[in-house]
Parts: structure tokens; C-alpha cells; sequence
């Protein structure tokens, strides 16, 4: 039946001449092994278990070796499947699905460099970052790009990291790893291969306005797949002769760009999102991959911790760009178990919503996937005002570094310069003073200066307490089996 489906969207979609060349692609799937249900929705979609459906049937129908297989990163990070393994259950079931080729996300880091070069070596494909080395020079994964002839074309594949990624995973984590300006890399790497090949791709997590100044930077490339700004292009944009593609999140979309290369030239393009809906059956392969490792996840996580009738809202768009109950509760959380006059924590850490009745440890892990612990620090009221300027500074753009905040008020004023939006600020229902120290209690990433926060390496250390962030929010469900929502208005965005 699928397959039938599948033929007829492509008789339709695509033109008549015999396909040539085919990239799928992926990117931003964080974890998502098997399909979700959205907020609102009525039938799941996602999830690597159906994607990899649609990737057998197209291998089918126009031969595997026209078929290229991408993943843009952010891959093995999100949900319990992976964060309780290190990442392993995701790279075995992309060793199942046979992957051309992968680059890793600044996600990809927050498990430590020891464990993502174990993961490089458990994948059968290989992981590529031509801008991530040593400070010996030498590269971390081993490969910058790859070179492979594909129904007679040879294909050139370039990887290319976040530049930011030392910024935005906990600065231990990079320890001694050098990323470099990737437009630079990408420049010089495309100038050495593009007199090897037919077709030159840019694996990049890098976000897609970066991948079209790269497109404009370096006109050797001739399709840029993305990943990191989790944007859906429909079709493929076209930047200064450079085909760029990428496709959402979650593996809700199978992205599919078809080639005419002739002479060593493209010809002729066409490309699309194929969407993974609950019409596509489970691959049995990699749907026995996924419940060899739930049936170990459920060994840790199956505890029920407490029942709540509140939907609490971590959902991404939200907690980047407000406040939430969640976040609210998360803060509170924090500041309750190290006593301190403040708590904040970005939206960014808080990856999922928990939706009511009963909670488990696994809702928890999943709100709260970083292996975050709890940090106390002290601030003048000056540092604390700078933190919150930081956390609005590109409102109402989303960003990961938008405080969620408890023992504090402030508003917002989005109409004013970033560096002087924020006003009336209160500690506990007073004035802030601007002299005066208080404790701050956050998570480790925002006290090394994750997300941007040099503020926070400027405060006197009081505290590591090497407590877990979500082991604290487990404790604090199983001390208050039924919890309701927190005092909200903390943070008034002003009309």
C-alpha cells in the first residue's frame, strides 16, 4: 500500500527523465525514535521508526545506488531513549537504516567529547565536521567530508558544526576542541574537492540563515541540507546557484531532492517534504531496536512520582519567548532546594510539556533532558539586570537563553534597544537594589556561561552542589504527589 502512495506522489511531483540522483534528508530529529503527538493533534507523526518506512520504499522504487541518506545533526539528544545511553540506541538505529552521512549537532556534544567519540565509532557511517579539531589541529571526528560515487556521479559531502556550540552546550563538554568559522572551512574544503566531483553537498547544522551566507560565500556548493534553526522549506531555495533543503523537526517530514546530473552538471532539480504520518507502518527492524532499549529505559523510569490535572507547557516556541507554568515551577523548584533569594534557568533547558494525570520519572526526564546540576552563585542587583537584559535582548525572537525566573519580577519593554528593555525589577515584592548582593541558584550550564551569560562568570561562587537538576524535580513530584501551578506574572511584556 505504501508503496503505491509513494509512486503516485512521485509520478506526480516529479518530472518525466529517470531520477539520477536522490538525497534524503533529516535533521533536528532529537531522540525521536518513534512517533509523537503533537500539542493539539489527533494522530501521531514522526519518529524515526516510520521515516525509515518511506527510506526502504524509495530505495525500492528508484535502486539503492541513486539513493543518498543525510542527517543535518541534533540527532541522538531529547528523550530518555537516548539521554539514559549516551546516545546509542539513535546511532544503532541509524546504523539499521544505512546512512550515508552525518554531522554532529551542538546537541551531539552534551553527553561530553569522550562519549560522542564513542558514538563515532559505533556508526557505521561516517560522522563529519571539517570545522571541529583539537588544538593540535587534528580532527575530532576523524572526517571533514567524504567522497563516494553514487549511479556513476561522484558525490562530494562536506559537514559543517556550530560555531556557537561552546556556547550553548556546558563549556566542559568541548573542553580543548577548537570550532571553527565554518564559511572559512567550508571555502577552503570546497576549493580542494570540487575538482573531484560531479555534485558538492554541505551537511551543515549551522541554521538556515547561515546556510544562505555560505550559500553566497561559496558558489562551488551545489545543494546545502540543514538542520539546527529547525526550519521547513517546503521545496528547495535557491541562493546565488545553490539548492538549499531542510526538513523541520522530529523526523515529521522525510526531506527528497531529486537530481538530473549530466556532464557533471546539474541539469535539473525537484524536491519536496514527504510527511511521516500515523498511514506509514513501523519498520520492523528499527522498531526492534527501539523496544530492546525501552524495555531498559522502563527499568529506570516506569516510577509514577505524583498525578497533576494541569497541563504544564514546555513547549519550545513558549518557553523561549515567556513565561510558563512549567518554567515557573522548574525555577521555583531550584530556588525551594538550595534556599537561595532567586532562581533562573533558560527556556532552553526545558525540552517537552508534561500533559495531566499521572507523572512518571520518564515526563520528568523528558521536560529536563540535560544532565544539569544545581549551582549557587552571588550576584550584585547590576549582574542580575544584565541577565535579564541578555535573556530579552533578542525578544520576540525565540532564544534558548530566555529566563524562566522565580523570588523575581521584572517587565519587559520589546519596543526599547536590547541593553535597556527591562524595568521595575523586584526581589521577592521589592525593589532590586542595584548594590546589594543576592543569591542566585541556576543550573551549571548558565553558571559556566552557557547561552551567552559572561555575567555569570563574574559571580562568587558559593555553591556546586552536583545535585541534578531533574533529579531535584523528581524529588520535589514525589515530596507533593499532587502539585498545582505557581504564582504566575513574573515577567510582563509591556503593550
Amino acid at each position: 500500500m505504501l508503496a503505491l502512495v509513494l509512486a503516485a506522489l512521485l509520478s506526480l511531483s516529479l518530472p518525466a527523465w529517470a531520477a539520477d540522483l536522490i538525497i534524503l534528508h533529516n535533521n533536528d530529529v532529537h531522540s525521536r525514535l518513534e512517533s509523537h503527538l503533537p500539542e493539539g493533534a489527533e494522530e501521531v507523526q514522526g519518529g524515526r521508526v516510520r521515516l525509515a518506512t518511506i527510506v526502504d520504499e524509495i530505495r525500492a522504487l528508484f535502486g539503492e545506488e541513486k539513493v543518498i541518506l543525510l542527517d543535518a545533526g541534533d540527532a541522538m539528544h531529547g528523550m530518555n531513549i537516548d539521554n539514559l545511553f549516551g546516545g546509542l540506541p539513535t546511532i544503532e538505529v541509524m546504523n539499521a537504516m544505512g546512512y550515508t552521512a552525518f554531522v554532529p549537532g551542538n546537541h551531539e556534544f552534551n553527553y561530553g567529547q569522550e562519549v560522542l567519540a564513542e558514538r563515532v565509532q559505533d556508526a557505521n557511517f561516517p560522522v563529519l565536521a571539517a570545522n571541529v579539531t583539537r588544538a593540535d589541529g587534528s580532527l575530532f571526528t576523524g572526517a571533514s567530508a567524504l567522497v563516494q560515487e553514487f549511479n556513476g556521479i561522484k558525490v562530494g559531502i562536506i559537514g559543517l558544526a556550530a560555531e556557537e556550540t561552546p556556547i550553548v552546550t556546558h563549556p566542559k563538554n568541548v573542553e580543548g576542541l577548537v570550532f571553527h568559522e565554518p564559511i572559512a572551512i567550508a571555502k577552503q574544503v570546497a576549493a580542494k574537492l570540487r575538482p573531484q566531483v560531479d555534485v558538492l553537498i554541505a551537511l551543515s547544522h549551522l541554521g538556515y540563515s547561515v546556510d544562505v551566507e555560505l550559500a553566497k560565500a561559496v558558489p562551488e556548493l551545489d545543494v546545502i541540507v540543514g538542520g539546527h534553526s529547525h526550519t521547513e522549506l517546503a521545496v528547495p531555495q535557491e541562493v546565488n546557484g545553490v539548492i538549499i533543503v531542510q526538513a523541520h523537526e522530529y523526523a515529521n517530514n522525510l526531506g527528497f531532492l531529486y537530481l538530473e546530473v549530466e556532464d557533471g552538471k546539474i541539469e535539473d532539480y525537484n524536491g519536496f517534504l514527504i510527511p511521516v504520518t500515523a498511514d506509514v507502518p513501523e519498520q520492523p527492524e528499527v522498531r526492534a531496536i527501539i523496544d530492546y532499549w525501552n524495555e531498559e529505559v522502563q527499568q529506570r523510569l516506569s516510577a509514577v512520582v505524583g498525578r497533576s490535572d494541569v497541563s504544564w507547557d514546555g513547549e519550545r516556541a513558549n518557553v523561549r519567548t515567556s513565561e510558563t507554568n512549567l518554567g515557573n515551577l522548574v525555577a521555583d523548584v531550584i530556588r525551594a532546594a538550595v534556599g537561595s533569594d532567586i532562581a533562573v534557568t533558560n527556556g532552553g533547558g526545558i525540552r517537552a510539556s508534561i500533559h495531566p494525570g499521572e507523572i512518571r520519572v520518564a515526563d520528568i526526564y523528558n521536560v529536563l533532558p540535560f544532565d544539569n546540576t544545581l549551582v549557587v552563585v552571588e550576584m550584585l542587583g547590576m549582574d542580575i539586570i544584565e541577565a535579564l537584559e541578555h535573556s530579552v535582548r533578542v525578544y520576540p525572537e525565540q532564544n534558548g537563553g530566555f529566563l524562566q525566573v522565580s523570588g523575581l519580577t521584572f517587565e519587559v519593554d520589546p519596543n526599547a534597544l536590547p541593553g535597556g528593555r527591562v524595568v521595575n525589577v523586584k526581589v521577592n515584592g521589592e525593589k532590586l537594589s542595584m548594590g546589594k548582593y543576592y543569591t542566585v541558584a541556576t543550573n551549571d550550564f548558565l553558571a559556566a556561561g552557557g547561552d551567552g551569560y559572561e555575567t555569570f562568570n563574574n559571580a562568587k561562587l558559593v555553591a556546586e552542589t552536583g545535585i541534578m537538576l531533574r533529579d531535584v524535580v523528581v524529588d520535589y513530584f514525589l515530596a507533593n504527589p499532587t502539585v498545582t501551578e505557581p504564582e504566575g506574572g513574573r515577567i510582563i511584556i509591556l503593550e
